[in-house]
Order: C-alpha cells, then structure tokens, then sequence
C-alpha cells in the first residue's frame, strides 16, 4: 500500500493541474468571446447610431409671431427646427443664444425643411412689435425664424411639460438682473424632427463646452434631417474598430 500511494498522489496531482488549466482556458476563451462580441455590438452602435428619442411634443402651442401673425407649432410639422427660450431685455446670454442661432441660419437657412423658433420667456413685456425691433437691430431678421410671444402661462406651462425645460425664476436682485436679466431661465437649445419628437438638448451656452455642443448639435441636426447619416460618416477624432 505504501509504494501505491505515492503514485496515486502524482495523479491527483496531474488531474488537479489538468483541472486548474481547463478552467483558465474556459475563461480566457470566455473572456476573449465576451470581449470580441462587446467590440463588435459597439462598433455596430457607432456605425448606426442615430439622435435618439428623448420627448415628443403631444399638444400644440398656440402663439403669436414677430409679424403679428397667429402661428401653432403644429404647422411646423414635417419640418426640422432647432428651438430656444429667450427674450428681448435679456442684458447678455439671449442675444448670445441667438447668435448661435443665426449661425445655424447661415448653414441651414437654405434648406425648405429648417426652421429656427425663439420663444419669450416674458411674453408680457415681449410684444410682436418689441420682438421684431429687437430681431432687426440685431441682424436676425428672417422670415424662416419664428419669435413667438404669447399667453405667458400658457407658454411657460407648455415650455416645462412638452419640452422639458426647466422652470424659470424671477430674478429681483437689482445686482442680478443687471448682470444676469430679470428671469433665470434655460439657455438649452432644442432640435425637434418633423414629427414633434425633441432628438436632443444642446448647452451651447455653457462656457466649459459650448463649442462641443454646438459642434454635437449640427452633427444631430445633419443627421436628422438626413436619415442615411450615420455617425460613423463624422470625423470625430477617435478610431473606429
């Protein structure tokens, strides 16, 4: 019995070995098997991603345009616009938001599906003839670009539970609102498809990223108004697998 035992040590010895390296192979082979299909899901997201759905307007507004004109966002249908919340007293970040805006102008404007749409935060001192000076001193003046004043609860309702906007506050420091404007509103911009679905939120206003939200915005907005972009068709500095 003496001289079996060191033999069947061995064994147990080889077969606790041939154990251990079965393991390590089923989980490297795991390993690299959850690895490959995790660069290739990610690679077919990159390749097919699309601006996604975030909200969709279900009611109308109902408004009065810079022209004195009455105007529903329901007539935009069918159209692609970029939407932002401002008004005309705002001492520096409206005028700011708008000069974005007009950028998109100069890029889209000649395309008949973009439409660009402000709305007043104070639709009580933004009246159509306030509102149409301020776009002409500024040199924003187009006929494709809707700056919508209103019924001021209906509007600020609408600008929190359709498009998801956060609430404005009523600035009444006198020290704030020469530096700031009387209101604290949301200085995102919004792109909407043509079927009232809001696509995305853009911070081109945030002093840290501005330039990247605007730059991810007309990238969403190309890819919206064309359905066969995919986000691989952007040089966005990074490899691809």
């Amino acid at each position: 019995m003496d001289e079996q035992a060191p033999a069947m040590s061995r064994n147990q010895i080889i077969t606790w070995w041939a154990s251990i390296i079965g393991v390590c192979a089923v989980i490297a082979f795991g390993s690299i098997f959850v690895t490959r299909a995790y660069l290739l899901r990610r690679d077919y997201e990159f390749k097919n991603w699309r601006p996604p759905h975030i909200a969709r307007l279900e009611t109308d507004l109902d408004a009065i345009n810079r022209d004195g004109k009455n105007v529903s966002l329901g007539e935009l249908r069918k159209k692609v616009y970029v939407a932002g919340y401002q008004y005309t007293d705002c001492p520096a970040g409206c005028l700011g938001m708008a000069s974005v805006m007009k950028l998109l102008e100069e890029e889209f404007g000649d395309d008949p599906r973009f439409r660009l749409v402000s709305i007043s935060v104070n639709p009580e001192g933004d009246t159509p003839e306030k509102m149409d000076a301020w776009v002409r001193e500024h040199g924003i003046d187009s006929e494709d670009w809707w700056f919508l004043t209103g019924d001021a609860g209906e509007i600020a309702k609408y600008m929190i539970s359709e498009f998801k906007f956060y609430g404005t506050e009523e600035v009444t420091d006198p020290e704030q609102i020469a530096a700031v404007g009387e209101f604290m509103h949301d200085t995102r911009l919004a792109l909407v498809d043509g079927e009232a679905n809001i696509r995305g939120y853009y911070d081109v206003m945030n002093v840290q990223r501005g330039d990247t939200e605007y730059e991810r915005l007309v990238r969403e907005l190309k890819m919206v108004l064309d359905p066969e972009l995919k986000l691989s068709d952007f040089d966005l500095g990074i490899e691809k697998e």
